[in-house]
């Protein structure tokens, strides 16, 4: 980048030194008013060759817009179609984790609570026969579980 700017500087340098020499040979021979002529003509020229760029970068800008206008229409149907199918599903969705809910609240109710309860039940029962059957006091489950911890460290240990 700096090497282009380096060049088009000197480059704008030497159109500048051959212009201020032409103008000085011009005004030396005394057609310095034809030589003016002749630049407002070139001038003029370039104008109207940049309005004509102007205008067709204008009318192809026009016609990018149109075509992308063109090609998005089917792309927005398109989106707005995936976006009710996915309100669709999430829907579906949320009415079988209700379902699913229901069901295991169903199950833990009638299924799985009287369970737990006669289980519970049934060890109170036998840990009271323990008790009145003359087995000895009642341990308390941590007290149980201690001693098979030491046996088992003591069947190990051997």
């Amino acid at each position: 980048m700096k090497g282009a700017l380096r060049n088009a500087i000197i480059i704008a340098a030497i159109v500048g030194v051959l212009l201020v020499i032409g103008l000085v040979v011009a005004g030396i021979f005394g057609v310095l008013l034809d030589v003016l002529y002749i630049f407002l003509i070139i001038l003029a020229a370039f104008s109207l060759i940049g309005t004509g760029y102007l205008i067709y970068s204008v009318w192809k800008l026009i016609q990018t817009i149109t075509l992308v206008r063109n090609e998005m229409q089917p792309l927005i149907s398109s989106v707005q179609e995936t976006v009710g199918i996915v309100k669709d599903t999430a829907r579906t969705a949320g009415h079988t984790a209700q379902t699913i809910g229901s069901t295991a609240q169903l199950t833990s109710e009638f299924a799985l609570g009287p369970t737990v309860r006669a289980a519970a039940a049934v060890m109170a029962v036998q840990q009271m026969l323990r008790v009145f059957m003359g087995k000895g006091r009642v341990r308390s489950r941590t007290e149980e579980r201690r001693r098979q911890q030491m046996e088992a460290i003591l069947s190990t240990g051997e």
